[in-house]
């Protein structure tokens, strides 16, 4: 087992990429990581970890500060792999704020960690990841969806700053304006109208290779319970698919039975759990 870490995200994507491919779906939050630096969409940190046998990569994890490590999910037991990434972040000092990753690799990291530090490990969020490869046929009702523009941006801002209150995600609600403007600029952001009033909103998060995921899903209270995300939902899957890509995928609270039940509806179906780790210095 050799470890190599701080490579170049574009030399470390090449090096990486087949082992997280072969979970496409479940890792499209490190693959589409890479992807926006390789792509020079994304400047600033990262930091990687890649995992070698025999010269092949079998296991990796990556971080982009302020963001926390994230752990991908492998075919093979990880186990062995994961403890050595712990004990070789924790041997060279590096910052761990937390960790992101299905639930058996991150339950193998935390306890890891907490063999080595006096950190307290905190739950922050249990998420579900989803994916949707055919779209299912929903009732349709009045309305377009339209991608954000400038004119939409103070709008969009204060929409970020609730999603991220009601996701309790602190960094959203403190990037917010920022966000708003790169979301539009990059146009990943889209509005549901209803007679020409924006009532909710989607993004477009990240691309795969073949696979394209949804995030930000946000309706204002004045407008919930009318089918609005559903829609927004609904409407920008379809044409994502007709954009070529083969699946689409989203995260969705375990603690919010009604998002997860409207998803399914639409045709998106659980593949994996995602679970996100703070620690806390004791």
């Amino acid at each position: 087992m050799i470890i190599h870490n701080d490579e170049s995200p574009e030399s470390f994507f090449s090096k990486v990429e087949p082992l997280l491919l072969e979970r496409e779906a479940e890792n499209n939050l490190p693959l589409g990581v890479l992807e926006r630096y390789v792509s020079g969409r994304e400047a600033g940190s990262c930091y990687t970890l890649r995992i070698t046998e025999g010269g092949k990569a079998v296991y990796t994890a990556l971080r982009t500060p302020p963001h926390l490590w994230i752990l991908p999910t492998v075919t093979a037991d990880a186990a062995s792999y994961i403890k050595a990434a712990a004990r070789h972040l924790y041997n060279h000092e590096y910052e761990v704020p937390g960790v992101i990753g299905d639930q058996s690799s991150t339950a193998v990291f935390v306890e890891e960690w907490k063999q080595l530090t006096s950190a307290i490990p905190q739950v922050h969020v249990q998420q579900g990841v989803h994916r949707l490869d055919k779209l299912n046929d929903i009732p349709q009702s009045s309305g377009e969806l339209q991608a954000a523009d400038k004119s939409h941006q103070s709008m969009v801002a204060e929409w970020m700053t609730q999603y991220g209150k009601e996701t309790e995600e602190s960094l959203v609600v403190e990037r917010a304006p920022e966000l708003a403007e790169s979301l539009i600029h990059d146009q990943r952001l889209f509005l549901w109208l209803v007679d020409g009033i924006p009532v909710s909103m989607a993004g477009r998060a990240r691309t795969t290779k073949n696979g394209a995921t949804i995030n930000a899903v946000f309706t204002p209270d004045s407008f919930k319970k009318k089918g609005y995300a559903t829609q927004a939902v609904w409407h920008l899957t379809k044409d994502l698919l007709q954009q070529g890509y083969s699946f689409c995928s989203l995260y969705t609270d375990l603690a919010n039975p009604t998002s997860n039940s409207i998803y399914k509806k639409i045709g998106y179906n659980k593949i994996s759990d995602s679970i996100v780790y703070h620690f806390h210095k004791n």
